[in-house]
């Protein structure tokens, strides 16, 4: 799936599924979809030649396992459907049961 035609509306029906993250160095691990919710922009001035918003901004919120930290960045998001290429995420929560990922959309 191209990224750019994503929106919330699509990203809402993949809510629960696990997607393949390849690590940096090779290897693997298992994130799951949790959450897909629109993201509030604060008020900002206008960029110059900017172009009126193509979709609604959204934020997909990932779980992963609590054991392991992925460092904010891009990853590569495989489905065994599809493939949501390089997404950039970001770790915004820990507990004793996930870490959580927020990756937005604008």
């Amino acid at each position: 799936m191209e990224l750019d035609k994503l929106t919330i509306e699509t990203a809402k029906a993949l809510e629960g599924k696990q997607f393949d993250v390849m690590l940096p160095d090779g290897g693997r691990t298992l994130l799951t979809l949790d959450a897909v919710l629109p993201y509030e922009r604060r008020q900002r001035r206008p960029v110059r030649g900017a172009q009126p918003e193509r979709r609604e901004p959204f934020s997909m919120y990932f779980i992963g396992p609590p054991t392991q930290v992925l460092a904010q960045g891009m990853y590569d998001f495989q489905h065994t459907d599809m493939s949501l290429g390089h997404v950039f995420i970001v770790p915004v929560g820990q507990d004793a049961t996930a870490t959580e990922y927020e990756a937005v959309f604008t």
